[in-house]
């Protein structure tokens, strides 16, 4: 409660503020409990921020590793079908011999898996031969990042792989793609192929 003086010679009355009245403000243990939470607060916050944009740098490498396995094994199933010969190296490496569409002819194809550590295109799945639209020869990166890859030869009408290539009927492609970035884990995928049928063969 505050009270008021009266001066008595001038009747002028004079306020009275009682001593010891708490002035308005903070005390230091509230500031520093203040800013604790607030800084809980915003590390939660940039926490959240950070695994947003982890699932999201994970999401876009699978899908880029999804789509680049897809154009390239439809790009080796249209030349594994059409084929009519193949020659098979080792379970990295098949040659294959395709008719052409528009006449007689016949274009020679190579499907590889680069394990050369010194090569620009060191872990990709290539092919090397005449493009079936320009006819340029050349070779290209059908897919990158394979961390493994295997060729599988079958026949057709029986169990168990094919040992030749006279009884090779059908192909299959194991492979594992890994791709990595700076702030997020690594990202691998398995990808197993159907199996082609060499349709053209004899």
């Amino acid at each position: 409660m505050i009270s008021t003086l009266t001066d008595a010679r001038s009747g002028t009355r004079i306020r009275a503020v009682p001593i010891g009245r708490r002035q308005g403000g903070f005390t230091l243990v509230e500031v520093m409990i203040s800013a604790g939470i607030s800084t809980m607060v915003l590390a939660a916050i940039l926490s959240s921020f950070l695994m947003m944009g982890r699932s999201e740098a994970n999401l876009t490498n699978y899908s880029t590793m999804e789509q680049e396995a897809r154009r390239g094994l439809e790009r080796f199933s249209q030349d594994a079908r059409m084929a009519s010969a193949i020659v098979w190296t080792d379970s990295t490496r098949v040659t294959l011999t395709v008719p052409h569409m528009s006449d007689s002819g016949t274009d020679t194809v190579v499907y590889y898996w680069e394990g050369n550590t010194t090569s620009p295109n060191y872990q990709c799945f290539l092919r090397s031969g005449p493009d079936p639209i320009t006819n340029v020869s050349g070779t290209t990166a059908l897919i990158r990042n394979v961390e493994s890859f295997q060729f599988n030869r079958w026949m057709i009408g029986s169990t168990g792989e094919a040992t030749n290539d006279v009884s090779t009927k059908q192909l299959q492609i194991h492979l594992t793609i890994r791709r990595t970035s700076t702030t997020v884990v690594a990202a691998t995928n398995l990808v197993i192929s159907a199996r082609y049928i060499l349709r053209n063969k004899a």
